[in-house]
């Protein structure tokens, strides 16, 4: 092994490819981090081998991810040791908030299946993933067919770089990681109240939109958008009932999103004007 045991979590920096893929062995459907843990120390030492290698092709691994492969104990041991405090320090503290953000998301999708179909809503989480009866197509990184008789299982991530379908075993759907889509605000207390979308709603309830574009809680879309407290609340709500924003609850904490209505008006406004020269 060629590991510092002071530093557990350093392994975790190891596992990404020079694309920033990780090994699907990673990747889980568990709910509860000990389930997950659990899993990872018993998956077989061929399938290591076979995922690290599918994700190392184009770079050299680290020297103990070749012990990890060959079955090492102590390297499996690392492993799991580094996933744990990596969800114990990155994770955990900000759950209520990830899961939040995860449910604001599958509502959109939600909303995309019940207007446009199942069809547009596989397709809004990634271009490269399609459906045809009980078949995913999958156009990345190989184009390939997987057989999806039990369904489809979404599930949105906020670490995972890159959309990732893992089949589904004997009676289980095939799952789809996706990252969740992250679309930086340009809103500001200094943006310009001349452009469209503060023509049709007004400035300040623009200025909230656009804030909510990530989801955020009420203090922050207030320092975001450069208004009071009570008056981003008020606007919020406005929002809401419009159906531009959608609100959930994290704990004692709430979180507003754009939804897909109000995330289009928010890049229609702010998309850069065709030069007609």
């Amino acid at each position: 092994m060629r590991l510092r045991p002071h530093r557990p979590i350093r392994p975790l920096f190891d596992l990404f490819s020079a694309r920033g893929e990780v090994p699907d062995f990673l990747v889980s459907r568990r709910a509860e981090i000990g389930s997950a843990l659990d899993d990872l120390a018993a998956i077989p030492a061929d399938r290591v081998r076979a995922d690290l290698a599918a994700t190392f092709r184009l770079k050299q691994p680290a020297a103990w991810l070749n012990d990890l492969a060959a079955g090492s104990e102590e390297a499996r041991a690392a492993l799991v040791k580094a996933v744990e405090e990596g969800y114990r320090s990155l994770v955990e503290p900000r759950w209520a908030e990830i899961a939040a953000t995860a449910q604001a998301d599958l509502a959109q999708r939600g909303h995309i299946m019940l207007r446009q179909g199942v069809a547009s809503a596989i397709g809004s989480v990634s271009a490269a993933i399609g459906r045809l009866g009980n078949v995913v197509e999958i156009g990345s990184p190989a184009d390939r067919d997987l057989p999806a008789p039990h369904g489809l299982d979404f599930v949105p991530s906020c670490l995972a770089p890159e959309t990732v379908v893992i089949p589904g075993g004997a009676g289980e759907p095939v799952t789809v990681v996706y990252p969740i889509p992250g679309v930086s605000a340009r809103s500001g207390p200094g943006r310009s109240s001349g452009d469209g979308l503060s023509a049709l709603v007004g400035a300040r309830r623009a200025a909230i939109l656009r804030a909510a574009v990530v989801p955020r809680g009420t203090t922050e879309l207030a320092v975001q958008a450069g208004v009071s407290l009570s008056s981003a609340s008020e606007h919020a709500s406005a929002l809401r009932n419009a159906g531009l924003i959608m609100t959930v609850r994290a704990g004692r904490k709430v979180l507003h999103t754009a939804t897909e209505l109000g995330a289009s008006l928010v890049r229609a406004s702010d998309a850069p004007l065709c030069d007609a020269r």
